[in-house]
């Protein structure tokens, strides 16, 4: 009988213990994800005081694996070879619920022009959230991520809401955090196509 006990307080412990690990790191990543642009390093705003959410336009999409909420697996191949749409969504950005009319828009006009649409959303139920359920019919793979967001972290993504609009070679063309930050400014698309043309010849670097 007292080993008896002293296993129920044991397991008591380790509970409690596993309990409070688990609310503080969420509290830890929901302070990372919703501090403002201020909190970080100057490097992570352009010129224009916006922050960069971590992918170059002209970079190129880079390989991943992971497992998309109806179970199927999505990869970078599956992506290459179309336009491509990726936006990197959390549970804890109230942005991102306030961006999908407009990422329901233009996730639209990227289908219906025979490219792809990917979405990540990051949070602790991700898998069965409102949000990932609101996606599946705008997406035509909705990936959910735990608090490390592998996915979000092979491409460079930073901030939410993040958008990142490839060409069908896998090259960047616009990317930025907000839907906005996809109306390409003027010479983008040349620096794209001088990845790809150095990319043709051997190199890898944007001329």
């Amino acid at each position: 009988m007292e080993h008896l006990a002293a296993g129920l307080v044991l397991v008591t412990a380790i509970t409690a213990l596993n309990a409070v690990l688990t609310l503080a790191l969420v509290r830890r990543w929901r302070s990372l994800t919703s501090s403002p642009p201020d909190a970080h390093d100057h490097h992570d705003h352009d010129h224009d005081g916006a922050p960069d959410l971590g992918i170059a336009p002209g970079s190129r999409m880079p390989a991943f694996s992971a497992v998309a909420a109806d179970g199927s697996a999505v990869t970078r191949e599956t992506l290459i070879g179309r336009p491509a749409l990726v936006a990197f969504l959390s549970l804890d950005c109230s942005g991102c619920d306030d961006s999908l009319p407009a990422f329901a828009e233009r996730a639209r006009r990227v289908r219906e022009a025979g490219g792809r649409v990917l979405a990540t959303v990051v949070g602790v139920d991700a898998a069965g959230s409102e949000l990932a359920a609101r996606l599946r019919d705008l997406a035509d793979h909705v990936v959910p991520e735990f608090l490390d967001a592998p996915v979000g972290a092979r491409f460079g993504a930073r901030y939410y809401p993040g958008f990142a609009h490839y060409d069908a070679d896998g090259i960047a063309v616009t990317a930025g955090v907000g839907l906005a930050a996809l109306d390409a400014p003027d010479g983008v698309r040349d620096v794209r196509d001088g990845v790809r043309k150095d990319t043709r010849d051997g190199e890898t670097a944007a001329r």
